[in-house]
């Protein structure tokens, strides 16, 4: 923030841009990274933040990933405008109209994130059904009778399975899928345009063409960087995910192979 306000020359689209990726997704760090030192340093049960702190980081954290992906999105097709249609950039990219692209993009994340709030809870390790009448376990039964004591965990409601599969389902083909194809037609129609542009070019255009796409290039060298990154970091989570799906389906019976990759998988999402 302190960089771009006191220098005039960054005030720009893709820079806002940027700043706005970088406050998500620092957020993220700081809303996340606290609670997992916590479970990693002490045990992960029983939860003892209550019930008010596990919704609101589950909502931060939804929240804060969903503006980094709209972020992501957005300044892709900046870069898409800019480049392939650049007669239109002054109208369609002044930094007022930035300003309610990246405004317009955290409400609706914020908006999106809401559900999380409501199906994350602090849930309780079930009482094996076919011990709950040895007497055995009685010092260890909840006082609801169906659930153990001290077994308290911060996650999605485990009575709610549907729900957890319309959450899932969503969140990963909204704010995942669809931006991967979006930014992924998106650089590939820049690579080819800037080809196909040096190719048509005569000799005496091509060295002052060469100098606005070596800086254009250098930027989009930057963006994609950031753009690879950010998938390789949350496909994992992702996948993780949409495992978890399978595992409640299995029921019981459930196949290692796929409980030892989605192991892995929930170590590697962090």
């Amino acid at each position: 923030c302190t960089v771009i306000a006191r220098n005039s020359s960054m005030h720009n689209p893709t820079n806002y841009y940027l700043l706005s990726l970088a406050i998500s997704d620092l957020l993220i760090l700081i809303i996340g990274l606290p609670m997992e030192l916590y479970d990693v340093l002490h045990s992960a049960y029983p939860y003892r933040f209550g019930s008010f702190v596990c919704k609101l980081r589950a909502f931060l954290v939804e929240f804060t990933s969903y503006a980094s992906i709209l972020t992501i999105s957005a300044f892709t097709v900046e870069r898409w405008v800019a480049i392939c249609f650049p007669l239109k950039l002054r109208a369609f990219l002044s930094l007022d109209r930035v300003f309610k692209v990246i405004g317009i993009a955290w409400a609706i994340a914020f908006t999106a994130a809401l559900p999380m709030a409501f199906i994350v809870k602090v849930n309780r390790v079930a009482l094996p059904i076919e011990d709950n009448d040895d007497q055995s376990w009685s010092r260890l039964v909840s006082n609801d009778g169906v659930t153990i004591m001290n077994t308290d965990f911060c996650a999605m409601d485990i009575a709610r399975p549907g729900a957890q599969k319309i959450l899932i389902y969503f969140a990963f083909s909204v704010f995942f899928l669809l931006p991967a194809v979006l930014i992924t037609v998106g650089y590939c129609h820049i690579a080819i345009q800037l080809r196909s542009a040096d190719e048509y070019l005569s000799r005496s255009e091509r060295s002052n063409f060469a100098k606005m796409t070596r800086a254009k290039k250098s930027v989009i060298r930057i963006l994609v960087s950031v753009v690879v990154s950010f998938f390789l970091c949350w496909l994992p989570f992702h996948i993780q995910r949409l495992l978890s799906i399978s595992l409640m389906d299995s029921g019981g019976d459930i196949n290692p192979a796929l409980q030892t990759l989605f192991t892995s998988v929930f170590y590697i999402s962090g």
